[in-house]
């Protein structure tokens, strides 16, 4: 029996409404499984952190000639960072400075935006500070080191990276350079740093005793993290290569006699050094940093600035006192010590180690003012974050410093970010002083906001946080002054505040 031509016609109707059904349940599923994709990849880069808006540069001359200092802050809450590195006039040391810099600040910011997408409450912290070590022959040894955390201390990374130059004519030493490209000669210090290592009662019990031969073989590539002193050659080796990782980076130092004869001419001893009262720390105060080897409490309070009153003097009399952090610098500092003269105000400075080493003469000049003087530690680290031995040695080396500038300890400590818990309170016999009125002047950079600020939240007994590295906070300070010193205000220092 033969089929009607509408039959047909039926069939392929139905093949050809089947199919179009088909395709469109395909693609329905399609974009839905896109827009959930999507909508995940959204969500993940909305986690992501950007700092391109948040970071804070800064560029100024050191007191060492030819050598400018850069500083990079962060403030973000997930991803806060201080990195501080050196630059020249000659931009092949500059360049290999930064692309350092940079990898390390990338590599953190990429980890804590991979951790993130396990975790949005990740967090983290960088902190890269140097160290510059002068030789007689007129070189620069520059140490940096990097302490990143991601999440808990477990996941940290704490290294040592030296880059050499000699200022005028912009070449890059290298250690083949201190031994006149001889491998005999690198033998020899190979040996007297074996024994050296060996007989370091502190390493006895940590060292990794089958990875030692290894990285100290007379390669040159073994010794390229060095500096050189008047006093001494000075090793950086790797964490986990000479001892357990919990001691961080081990440091071997060798007295410049014990290796004069090895050197070449340039850097060989001078029979009279010059000494100065502001030289260089001796190879052995370098801080000998220790990796964080205890896990953060969360359990344990952390007080924080904006949520800790200070108690208010019950004398008659509005008062104020005056707090600049993170200085000294060579051109905000002398301009804001110029306008408190103006107004005969006395203010509280809380000064950074690393500055004062670098600005001696500018931590002298607030001192003879008759500024009080203040710990806020060597390298701006969130204390809260290290151990008990590294939390000691950035408050003590500080205090070091500023009394060997000043002649005067510094009377009251000051935690950067606020971070403090009863592990910082331990080490240190100062009282810690925070502030219950934030400018926030590190983040408008506007002399107008300054004022508003202070406007709006000082009152009698107000502890007022401002810092000495901002044009802007130079720029509005004189308003400031005037607007208090019209209220009734007197200029009190920390000390005074909490004594009466």
């Amino acid at each position: 029996m033969k089929r009607s031509k509408r039959t047909f016609r039926s069939i392929w109707i139905d093949f050809i409404f089947s199919i179009t059904i088909v395709l469109l349940t395909i693609s329905a599923i399609a974009m839905i499984y896109s827009s959930e994709n999507h909508e995940t990849a959204t969500k993940s880069q909305k986690n992501d952190i950007n700092l391109d808006h948040s970071v804070q540069i800064e560029e100024i001359d050191s007191n060492y000639p030819g050598v400018k200092i850069v500083t990079k802050i962060s403030n973000d809450r997930n991803a806060p960072f201080a990195i501080q590195y050196p630059q020249s006039i000659h931009k092949s040391f500059n360049d290999e400075v930064t692309e350092y810099i940079t990898s390390a600040q990338t590599h953190y910011i990429d980890l804590i935006n991979k951790e993130r997408k396990v975790n949005e409450n990740i967090t983290g912290e960088l902190n890269i500070s140097f160290e510059t070590i002068t030789h007689h022959s007129g070189n620069y040894s520059f140490v940096l080191v990097t302490n990143s955390t991601v999440g808990n201390s477990t996941n940290g990374i704490l290294e040592i990276r030296s880059f050499h130059l000699t200022p005028e004519s912009g070449e890059q030493y290298t250690i083949v350079d201190l031994f006149n490209h001889a491998p005999e000669r690198l033998e020899d210090v190979a040996s007297l740093v074996r024994t050296a290592i060996h007989e370091d009662a502190s390493l006895n019990k940590h060292l990794l005793q089958n990875e030692i031969d290894s990285h100290t073989m007379p390669l040159w590539k073994n010794y390229r993290n060095f500096a050189i002193s008047d006093d001494a050659l000075i090793f950086y080796f790797d964490e986990n290569t000479i001892a357990e990782k919990t001691l961080g980076p081990t440091i071997v130092s060798l007295p410049i006699e014990e290796v004069a004869y090895l050197l070449t001419d340039m850097f060989k001893p001078e029979k009279e050094l010059d000494k100065s009262l502001i030289a260089d720390k001796p190879p052995t105060e370098l801080p000998k940093i220790e990796k964080d080897s205890e896990t953060s409490s969360e359990e344990e309070e952390l007080v924080t600035d904006e949520n800790t009153p200070l108690e208010s003097p019950s004398a008659s009399g509005k008062v104020v006192a005056l707090t600049f952090d993170d200085g000294p610098d060579p051109k905000v500092t002398r301009q804001i010590l110029e306008v408190l003269k103006k107004h005969d105000a006395k203010a509280t400075f809380f000064m950074l180690g690393s500055r004062v080493e670098y600005y001696p003469e500018v931590a002298k000049e607030v001192k003879e003012a008759g500024h009080e003087l203040g710990n806020h530690t060597w390298n701006h680290a969130d204390l809260t974050k290290l151990n008990a031995d590294r939390v000691s040695k950035e408050i003590n080396n500080t205090s070091m410093i500023i009394e060997k500038v000043t002649g005067e300890k510094p009377e009251a400590f000051r935690p950067p970010y606020g971070a403090v818990n009863e592990q910082v309170r331990k080490q240190t016999e100062m009282p810690v002083i925070l502030w219950n009125v934030d400018t926030l002047d590190w983040k408008y950079r506007n002399a107008d906001k300054l004022l508003q600020i202070i406007q709006q939240k000082t009152q009698d007994g107000s502890t007022i946080l401002m810092h000495d590295i901002h044009q802007s906070t130079a720029d509005g300070l004189d308003r400031v002054l005037t607007y208090l010193e019209n209220e009734g205000y007197t200029f009190v220092t920390v000390a005074e505040l909490h004594n009466r």
